[in-house]
């Protein structure tokens, strides 16, 4: 009986241990499941093969990342563009790089990343915006940097640097300016390479060096204007200013250590250019001023700060960790490459490259645009007033082509002209762009109800635009419109009739005249109405939606006829769309770009299909990461890379797919919630705003 008895009291003992130990087995797994969402800000580097550069910006400056450490591969500042070898293509600036530090140790050997870089390591903060390198240089130094482009500053990037000896050592840190060669320019520019020590006040005795840059661009028109200055922690050491050449200059320091000792600086690049001020050659050295007696780690601080607001609107996924970064990734793309106050709109990669020339596309308007106007909607209204600004050009461009109102550019550049290279066709009858924009301009209004910004900026945008759209179609014997001679979005056919997004794109716009002219008491033009009644969308005899008159099953390059559903909501009978997901969906080149998968994954999203959803969602930027950091390029191969087309379209299926929300007549809402099963919770946060918070599906 005893026996029984101890043996019953050891089996409680033994499930009260047991207890304890999954208690503590889930305490232990809930530490380290908050441990991993902290580290979901970071992106961590530990492997050079196959490197492709991190991305910093801050709407103007765009700094891509070296291996080392130590320098950019290349900045690319934004609001002005320059010609190119190739004549006739422009190009935002990108081939003046001052954020260059060299290391040369006392044997005139230069630091050099190889075979002596030990422990290597990059690290890739979202939440903070720099990019951190660590390694150690043979048996010399430890080497770690920083490397932002400062959101407090648009006009500044910055560079911290620290060094720690492995051994008695003496190095000297060079920092060299080139400008490129614009001797045979006729301009009222010239350049000009200056260095000096610049009073910070009448009361302070401190000076700070500057050493300066400025340059025509090609044609002389316009000029582009550089600076460094150095912050010093400490003893300033002997600076050394040496005029290389008329095209070079550089400011050098040594630095001697003992094993052990540590030494850290500071490198302040600054840049402006003609466009954004009358006095570049100055200007540029009062930004390197700008609270310089503040020290460095304010002006860091500050750069956090104006981050950290930025991620007041942010997308929180639960359980799903591999999204959530990637979906941060997204944000922190977009983010990086626009700015409140310069009324700049998104070339496709960003500030990170200048592919496409860095020239404005659709892409602006139908995919990155509609995630930050529920993101961060300052940021749209940027995109939008930039369009606006044009319009004056555009109309002057629709009159050249014997149109009435306004036709945009297919690749414009900042004073909206038409920036596509003469040998690429698509310039000349890619129109859809033009409706894309009015419907930018109509979704803003919808979203914010700013009725004064619509009667002076959006009104007269989609105004303008459908006065075009009236003057640009046909009429058959029937009475029923056509759109001849365009490219739509599925640019493998050039110079086909009735393209279907083109002409449900122009019903929507038309549409969007007549309404906001009815809130203004406007004057309505009658052909708006009978246009947006009579222009044809042609269907098939198997009864999907025909992408062009043309069209008779070919492979195609992108998302055309399923545009219709999402982001227009032209089509919203659930059978007809699910009809032409089908239907089109195995026709899409697997090499064109990525973001055709993300509408269809929007509208698998919206009919509840939460499994293929999911599955395009992944499609549609998972083949594209790029090692070590997982951005994403246009297509799967070798492409341009930080692809902020792609973003949009993978941030759309986020918010308008599997969060359901839609932009009405009456604003912003929430229809229907269909999360990926294993999506634990989604939560939009919206600065200002409730939370969106969305449970898993049923």
């Amino acid at each position: 009986m005893f026996i029984q008895f101890q043996s019953h009291i050891n089996r409680l003992l033994f499930f009260k241990v047991m207890r304890l130990v999954v208690m503590l087995a889930l305490l232990a797994n809930n530490a380290i499941s908050q441990q991993i969402k902290k580290d979901l800000w970071t992106i961590n580097a530990i492997d050079t093969a196959n490197y492709t550069p991190a991305y910093l910006g801050n709407g103007i400056v765009g700094l891509r990342s070296q291996k080392s450490g130590l320098s950019a591969e290349r900045v690319i500042v934004n609001g002005l563009y320059d010609r190119s070898n190739l004549g006739d293509y422009v190009r935002l600036i990108n081939n003046y790089n001052p954020v260059n530090i060299k290391i040369v140790f006392n044997d005139k050997k230069e630091l050099e990343f190889g075979a002596k870089v030990k422990n290597w390591k990059q690290t890739m903060k979202l939440k903070e915006a720099v990019l951190e390198t660590s390694y150690t240089y043979g048996t010399q130094i430890g080497v770690k940097t920083q490397m932002l482009a400062l959101r407090n500053i648009p006009m500044a990037a910055m560079m911290i640097y620290e060094f720690e000896a492995l051994e008695d050592i003496e190095f000297t840190v060079q920092n060299a300016i080139t400008i490129p060669d614009r001797s045979k320019n006729q301009g009222i520019y010239k350049a000009n390479l200056n260095y000096g020590m610049y009073s910070l006040s009448t009361t302070i005795k401190e000076k700070i060096p500057v050493m300066s840059a400025a340059f025509p661009t090609e044609t002389g028109n316009d000029c582009v204007s550089g600076a460094n200055t150095f912050f010093f922690n400490g003893h300033v050491p002997q600076l050394n200013y040496t005029k290389l050449n008329n095209l070079s200059q550089q400011l050098a320091f040594t630095v001697k250590l003992k094993k052990g000792e540590k030494y850290s600086f500071c490198m302040l690049s600054a840049f402006t250019h003609s466009k954004f001020t009358s006095d570049p050659y100055n200007d540029v050295v009062r930004i390197c001023s700008r609270d310089y007696n503040l020290g460095y780690k304010h002006l860091l601080e500050n750069h956090k700060a104006a981050w950290a607001k930025l991620w007041e609107s942010d997308i929180e996924i639960e359980g799903d960790d591999e999204a959530q970064i990637d979906t941060r990734l997204a944000l922190y793309s977009l983010y990086s490459s626009i700015a409140k106050g310069f009324e700049l709109s998104i070339p496709p990669t960003g500030l990170a490259e200048t592919g496409w020339g860095g020239h404005i596309f659709w892409d602006a308007e139908l995919w990155m645009y509609p995630p930050l106007l529920v993101m961060q909607p300052t940021f749209a209204a940027s995109m939008v007033d930039f369009r606006f600004n044009t319009l004056a050009q555009a109309k002057k461009r629709a009159a050249q082509f014997g149109y009435q109102g306004a036709m945009y550019p297919w690749e414009s550049d900042l004073e909206g002209n038409e920036c596509t290279p003469i040998s690429y066709k698509l310039d000349m009858n890619e129109h859809h762009v033009t409706a894309d924009i009015a419907i930018a301009a109509w979704n803003y209004y919808k979203v914010t109800k700013d009725k004064l910004w619509l009667k002076q900026k959006g009104f007269p945008l989609i105004k303008d635009i459908a006065e075009f759209w009236v003057s640009r179609v046909g009429k058959d014997e029937n009475g029923n419109y056509h759109i001849k001679n365009v490219v739509g979005p599925d640019e493998y056919f050039e110079d086909v009739d009735d393209d279907a997004f083109t002409n449900g794109v122009v019903k929507v716009v038309l549409d969007a005249a007549v309404k906001s002219a009815k809130l203004l008491n406007e004057s309505i033009n009658p052909q708006w109405q009978e246009v947006f009644n009579k222009i044809v969308v042609l269907k098939h005899k198997d009864g999907h939606t025909l992408q062009n008159a043309q069209y008779t099953g070919q492979r195609i390059k992108q998302a055309d006829v399923n545009l219709l559903a999402f982001p227009l909501d032209f089509i919203t009978d659930k059978s007809q769309i699910l009809k032409d997901l089908q239907y089109y969906e195995p026709k899409i080149d697997p090499n064109g770009p990525s973001m055709s998968y993300s509408v269809l994954a929007t509208s698998y999203a919206r009919l509840g299909q939460v499994d293929k959803a999911y599955q395009l969602f992944r499609k549609a930027y998972q083949p594209n990461r790029k090692a070590p950091f997982g951005l994403i390029s246009e297509k799967p191969g070798k492409s341009a890379t930080v692809f902020c087309t792609g973003y949009g379209g993978m941030l759309q299926t986020i918010i308008f797919g599997f969060a359901g929300m839609k932009i009405g007549e009456n604003g912003l809402y929430q229809k229907k919630a269909n999360l990926p099963l294993h999506w634990e919770k989604l939560t939009l946060k919206m600065s200002g705003q409730e939370d969106i918070v969305c449970g898993p599906s049923k």
